[in-house]
This record gives C-alpha cells, structure tokens and sequence, in this order.
C-alpha cells in the first residue's frame, strides 16, 4: 500500500506541504535519505508537477527540512516534528467535518422554514435564549449548544439529518482539545443562534442562512487563529 494519501486541491501546495510531512515521517525516512522525485510525488499525490514543486521549493527547503542537490534530486536534512504534523492533520480533518456538518445544518434550515410548527420554533427560541442567558455571565456552555442544534435539526424534520449532525458533532468534539482558549470566539457566536430562531419563525429562510454563516465564520476564525499560534 502506498505511504501517500490522495489530496484535495484547495490550497494544493500547502496540502502537498502537509502530504509530504506526513509520507516522511510514516515512511520512516531519516536526515540524508532521498525523497522520491517530483514525477512519482505528483502522480502519488494526484497534482501537478508544479504544485509538488512549490511545496518543495518554496516552504520545506526555505524551512531546511529538505535540501535539493542539482542533477540528484532532494534529500532530507533535519529531523520532523511529529507533534508539528499531528496538529496539522487535525486541523484538516477538523475543518472537513465542520464544512459537512454547515452543509447539513443549512439544509435543516430550509426544510424548518417550511416544515416546523409554530410550537417547534418557540422551542427553539428558547434554546437560543438559555445560551444567551449563560453568554450573559460570560460563559460558552458547549451542553446548551448542542441542545440548541438539536432543536434546530428536529425543526427540519429529518431523522436522518439529526443522526449525521449528532455523529458529526461527537467526532468535533473529540478534536476541540487542538482549539485552546478559543472562548471569546465563540462567545461572539451566540447572538447568530437567536437570529436563526426569529427569523424562522418569520420563516425567513435568506435570514436564517446569513446568522448560520457568521457562525461557521467565527468557528473557522477559532481554528485558523489557533494555527497560527503553533
């Protein structure tokens, strides 16, 4: 089985970056041992010469990790952070589960505008404002969170995308020890979370999506500030 793992192309040379990180470390490669040439690195990794190219050249040797010899190819020249990698791939793999989880939750949005009682859009009006309440004292209660998107998948009507999100969120939830300190972020979410509520009950589903996306924003603001810490 190949050491490589087929990357998405967005950024490409940061996720060849990332690849190769990786592939050194599981293939146990050790200072002054050769890389595979760029040819095999593209075709493993399903990118463009080019990418694999700037991924070598422009972060991993100006980092001293590799070093390319003309007419010999690239060898590796110092040692990897292990540590370094790990924090790396949670992020993507935090960053990919939050994306489905928007895109399930939108669309329990707009089958709640059209399908939820009056009685289900209280209810959600009050899990909105139990969050509020303990945002109030200055406090993000993760538990009040969860119920809220609970209520929110239950007003949408679908079993189906109750179980995805909730299996969504305990796998979130088994990766939020990358986000530390990341409570003022996402205490500036929770007013987004009553907007959703009023403006399905106002069956305002353009609204409803704009509240939902400044969350997603902010929860991406939480995970990108954190790299840029590390």
């Amino acid at each position: 089985m190949s050491a490589f793992q087929p990357i998405a192309k967005d950024p490409v040379h940061q996720k060849v970056i990332d690849a190769l990180l990786t592939f050194i470390h599981r293939s146990g490669l050790k200072v002054g041992d050769k890389l595979p040439g760029e040819r095999q690195l593209a075709l493993e990794l399903e990118v463009g010469r080019n990418s694999v190219r700037q991924g070598l050249l422009l972060q991993l040797e100006e980092e001293g990790i590799i070093e390319r010899m003309v007419g010999r190819g690239a060898f590796i020249r110092k040692e990897i952070d292990v540590d370094s990698i790990q924090l790396k791939l949670a992020k993507v793999n935090y960053q990919d589960l939050l994306e489905i989880k928007i895109t399930i939750e939108q669309l329990a949005i707009r089958r709640a505008a059209e399908r939820a009682s009056d009685a289900q859009l209280a209810q959600l009006c009050e899990a909105a404002a139990r969050l509020q309440a303990e945002a109030d004292q200055g406090n993000f209660s993760i538990k009040l969170d969860h119920a809220f998107h609970n209520k929110l998948l239950e007003c949408g009507g679908s079993d189906t995308l109750t179980q995805m999100v909730v299996s969504l969120i305990e796998s979130l939830d088994g990766s939020t020890g990358i986000l530390d300190d990341v409570k003022e972020i996402w205490l500036k979410t929770v007013p987004y979370h009553m907007d959703i509520a009023l403006a399905l009950q106002k069956r305002q589903v353009s609204w409803a999506i704009a509240a939902h996306e400044y969350i997603y924003r902010l929860d991406l603001e939480a995970l990108n500030g954190f790299t840029e810490q590390q």
